[in-house]
């Protein structure tokens, strides 16, 4: 991926997050500002590829969405893709300002990269406040109810969901967080302090650096991203990978016992990561059977 990227030719792209799917917040900003610019106006509205721009891209070692509009408008606009691509770059430049370190904006790293291709990479500062976003915006919101022949398939999902709402009992128990005083709805997470999540050592080092946690954040990302674009992945698939992500991380990165002694801010870390990814759980399982997993079986 390296040698493809045009030397000099990245910089910080911000936006605002107001839905749960970074996948589809960018495609939408991306076309937002490229149809109100005086370079596509008029011609964008109209033929904006119908197909999907945007796709995630699965290194190893960095969370990228690949922006191929300049491919796909090469022919239309008689010009090579790396000439729009460059335009597009230079123009979205311009709309960022990446002093901006505001929780609620995001900030991406864009890249030029050759043959026309436009990377935006996700920045640990902006992940740990996508993973906190995601106790604060979800809604539970019922779909219609799907018919499963086989509802003993759902069994392995309901299980991971109570496992992590043990494993919060027991942080509360420990003293890892201190729970709300009062029910405050759904838009809280279910405890008054830490908050916001020590998810980052500074500014910009995330905590969580495990290889399981890593693991499970991708998956998260995975699953609300195919989750709110309608993908074809079914929710129980997607719910499945999410609850096997879920258990290799308890499997493998301790939460309680001398590390909370120790490290209380990395056994925080954790213990809100299973808060998440148990809040994506309850909100996979509310969008698609209309009613909430057992928090004890």
């Amino acid at each position: 991926m390296g040698n493809n990227i045009i030397q000099y030719n990245h910089t910080a792209f911000n936006f605002f997050l107001k839905n749960l799917s970074i996948q589809q917040q960018l495609q939408e900003q991306l076309l937002y500002l490229l149809t109100n610019s005086r370079l596509f106006k008029g011609f964008l509205s109209t033929s904006y590829p119908t197909t999907t721009t945007i796709s995630r891209l699965y290194y190893p070692t960095s969370i990228t969405y690949r922006y191929t509009v300049a491919m796909q408008l090469s022919n239309q606009l008689s010009l090579s893709p790396i000439e729009i691509a460059q335009q597009i770059f230079y123009f979205l430049k311009t709309q960022s300002n990446p002093d901006d370190q505001e929780c609620s904006q995001l900030t991406l790293t864009m890249k030029l990269i050759l043959p026309g291709w436009l990377d935006f990479e996700v920045r640990e500062h902006t992940l740990a406040c996508w993973l906190q976003s995601l106790g604060e915006k979800i809604l539970f919101q019922s779909n219609s109810p799907k018919i499963f022949g086989k509802t003993d398939n759902l069994f392995f999902i309901e299980y991971t969901y109570a496992r992590c709402c043990s494993l919060l009992r027991l942080g509360e128990t420990e003293g890892v967080f201190i729970p709300q005083q009062k029910k405050l709805g759904h838009l809280t997470l279910p405890w008054k302090t830490p908050d916001p999540i020590p998810l980052l050592k500074n500014t910009d080092q995330l905590r969580l650096t495990d290889r399981a946690a890593l693991a499970l954040i991708n998956q998260l990302l995975i699953t609300v991203d195919k989750s709110v674009s309608n993908s074809s992945q079914s929710w129980y698939k997607l719910g499945t990978n999410l609850s096997k992500s879920i258990l290799n991380f308890e499997r493998h990165c301790r939460i309680f016992g001398d590390l909370a002694q120790n490290n209380p801010k990395l056994s925080q870390a954790r213990l809100g990561l299973i808060s998440i990814s148990q809040r994506v759980l309850k909100w996979l399982w509310y969008s698609n059977l209309g009613n909430f997993p057992r928090s004890r079986l």
